[in-house]
């Protein structure tokens, strides 16, 4: 990077930086392993580049009236290109490196994956005006493009604007004994997202052997092209308080926030595409989220030798999808096809509906005999027509909490420290697949006469002794569980010292020592592994780790 100063209160900051990597992996199965013996080399080049420019001026008028000006501007791209070398070999005559002459080109083959490349540019401006530390203002403009959008809607707009009022700064305020800080704050924002994958506004194809036949070859359509494919944006309104009393003793926030996002990014069916894989990339309705954040903060003990703080947070979320137009015919659910849990159109987990959580269980309605046991293959019909089909799933719960919070504590006395965080979730559900996956207490589904071994089974299946996997029972809210937690992040313990070893003619070694532990504890009611699933599909995650850093730092 380069500062430059032009002139007084007038600079130019430029950045760049380039990433270059070669990857390269190497596999090799024998006839231990395998009745046809292999080895593969997975080559991987990538190349990311960044550059940025920042214009600055500060300017201050009668010391009353204080100005900062900022224009930049940002690029990137990204560059990825993989391939992947297989070869084939006879029994007993396995040999890694792919240039051996006993193997001829029949058993190599070499496959060249479609080259990634990213790129993105940004144009921004932002104004602060301060008028006597009482009153603020910041607006920003932002115009960004992205190469992953349809060539018709590559760029997007993104101003923002906030005020702020320093209540404190008031003359009847000012000199207050109790009250430290008061600022009113309200703000109005759109922000844009691009997070989708690379080539997504254009139609894809890939040779098959029973789709579209078009010259020597079948092609299968993967997704279609949509050159309208657009930024999707998210409106912020903001309304807040910052305060704090004693000195700041005791300090916090609330903030009420409204967030309406549109032109949602989803890979959604095409119902006018019936016959070929009816999914591509859309902007397909929008969704809001309402809530409260607040946090609170507490200097509990502050003297000579002692100090001790802690931070509490409190967030209420409301999530709502409020419109699937081009996507849901007659406001029916629309499937999310991320999560399947069985065959056929039918076994999707989670859909969208307006008027409900985003990526909301889409099951049937379990039925419970007369000691609260839940009945095999045996559901509500909540359309009334007699029959149990796919018209009797509903939506119920959601995988996102609407309540979160969060209390860290830090105690010092004198060089030593100690410190520990938690996190809770409130009204999570998680759809326990695990348990689903083992729900089949059929003999043939448990025991294998040809390999002589026994299936894992939780002891719950083993009680309700289920015989099939009908998608009634597969796809029942028995298996949707509140999975609320409370978690322990970490704990931390610490030294810190200074001036050891020192002499007449050296400061002497200064440092801290230190243990911490991570992911100590989880208390919940959910009889899975881990609560804390991003999609809420318990599916055999990996698991979370506790573990321990003991740590020793030094400054010579």
């Amino acid at each position: 990077y380069a500062d430059l100063q032009i002139i007084k209160g007038l600079s130019l900051r430029l950045e760049g930086n380039i990433d270059y990597r070669d990857n390269e992996s190497n596999y090799l199965r024998t006839k231990e392993l395998s009745t046809k013996p292999n080895s593969n080399v997975t080559n991987r080049y990538e190349t990311n580049w960044n550059a940025k420019a920042l214009l600055n001026y500060s300017l201050s008028i009668n010391e009353k009236h204080r100005f900062h000006f900022l224009l930049g501007t940002e690029a990137l791209k990204s560059t990825r290109v993989s391939n992947y070398t297989n070869v084939v070999f006879e029994q007993g005559k396995e040999d890694w490196l792919f240039n051996n002459p006993a193997y001829d080109e029949t058993n190599k083959t070499f496959t060249s994956y479609p080259n990634q490349d990213f790129s993105f540019i940004s144009f921004f401006g932002r104004i602060n005006y301060t008028f006597k530390d009482r009153y603020m203002f910041t607006g920003t403009f932002r115009r960004d493009g992205s190469s992953r959008f349809g060539e018709n809607n590559k760029f997007g707009n993104f101003p923002a604007a906030s005020i702020g009022w320093m209540i404190t700064e008031e003359d009847f305020l000012k000199d207050n004994e109790v009250v430290s800080l008061l600022k009113l704050k309200t703000g109005f924002g759109i922000t844009g997202n691009a997070e989708i994958p690379n080539y997504a506004q254009w139609g894809a194809v890939s040779v098959n052997t029973n789709q579209l036949y078009v010259g020597d070859n079948y092609w299968y359509i993967n997704s279609l092209k949509n050159p309208d494919l657009k930024w999707e944006t998210t409106s912020t309104y903001n309304v807040g308080l910052d305060w704090g009393i004693l000195d700041q003793r005791l300090s916090g926030s609330v903030d009420w926030y409204y967030r309406k996002t549109t032109d949602l990014l989803n890979y959604a069916p095409l119902s006018s595409m019936a016959g070929y894989k009816n999914q591509a990339w859309q902007n397909i309705g929008s969704l809001k989220n309402t809530g409260v954040e607040a946090a609170i903060t507490w200097r509990a003990i502050q003297t000579k030798d002692w100090f001790w703080t802690m931070t509490y947070n409190f967030t209420y979320n409301k999530n709502e999808i409020t419109d699937l137009n081009g996507v849901s015919e007659n406001g029916a659910p629309v499937v999310n096809t991320n999560i399947k849990v069985g065959d056929g159109s039918g076994a999707y987990l989670q859909a969208n509906q307006v008027g409900y959580a985003m990526n909301s269980y889409y099951v049937y309605q379990q039925v419970y005999d007369k000691n609260g046991k839940p009945i095999e293959n045996c559901v509500v019909d909540r359309n009334g027509d007699g029959k149990i089909n796919e018209s009797d799933k509903y939506l119920y719960k959601s995988p996102a909490a609407p309540v979160t919070m969060g209390f860290s504590s830090r105690l010092e006395y004198k060089n030593w420290d100690f410190g520990f965080s938690l996190r809770a979730s409130i009204g999570n559900y998680v759809y326990n697949n695990v348990e689903q996956s083992m729900s089949n207490m059929n003999t043939g589904e448990w025991f294998s006469n040809s390999l002589k071994y026994f299936s894992n089974r939780m002891k719950s299946t083993v009680e309700r002794n289920w015989q099939t996997y009908e998608i009634t029972s597969k796809l029942s809210d028995y298996y949707v569980k509140n999975a609320s937690f409370l978690k322990c992040d970490n704990i931390t313990l610490g030294y810190s010292f200074n001036n050891l070893f020192k002499s007449s003619g050296w400061h002497g070694l200064s440092g801290r020592a230190y243990a911490t532990a991570s992911n100590v504890f989880t208390i919940t009611n959910y009889d899975g592994l881990d609560p804390e699933v991003g999609d809420g599909n318990d599916n055999n995650l990996y698991p979370r780790p506790f573990s321990v850093v003991v740590g020793l730092s030094l400054n010579f």
